[in-house]
């Protein structure tokens, strides 16, 4: 089993479109790129506001599939979603109140890494449901390199 970590600087370009309502997040930040297996892993926080932060992963299966998980332990919020090119899924939001059973489904995402030196991009088009419901349009781009 092959376990490397590579510091990376990671940016995020996060465009949302939610009750007729478009913004854009912009993360920049270093993070940590590690191979395990056929898995690649890449973590790296969010700067929150009061010097807090978000803990994101996101992590690419060597069927295509990827993870996104983002925990922001001073808002008591955690969520898991997956996506797969081109179908649904299921994923959760944790909140101090309880579990929400969230769905996506990927409209288009593309991976592509480069070895040496090492880089890569992550997009993803996607849509977030809840309760049978789009409650938003999410276009996820994230460049890194070492």
């Amino acid at each position: 089993m092959e376990n490397n970590s590579v510091n990376v600087n990671v940016e995020l370009n996060m465009e949302t479109l939610q009750a007729g309502e478009l913004t854009h997040t912009k993360i920049a930040e270093p993070g940590k790129f590690t191979k395990i297996g056929k898995s690649m892993y890449l973590r790296f926080d969010e700067s929150l506001e009061n010097n807090d932060k978000a803990s994101i992963l996101v992590k690419i299966g060597d069927n295509g599939e990827i993870h996104l998980k983002r925990v922001a332990e001073s808002t008591k919020l955690a969520s898991l979603l997956y996506f797969t090119h081109k179908k649904h899924n299921s994923g959760h939001l944790q909140t101090e109140y309880g579990v929400m059973q969230l769905g996506t489904f990927t409209k288009d995402s593309e991976v592509e890494i480069v070895n040496k030196p090492l880089s890569g991009k992550i997009n993803i088009d996607y849509d977030l449901i809840y309760d049978n419901n789009v409650v938003g349009n999410y276009k996820f781009r994230l460049i890194f390199k070492a």
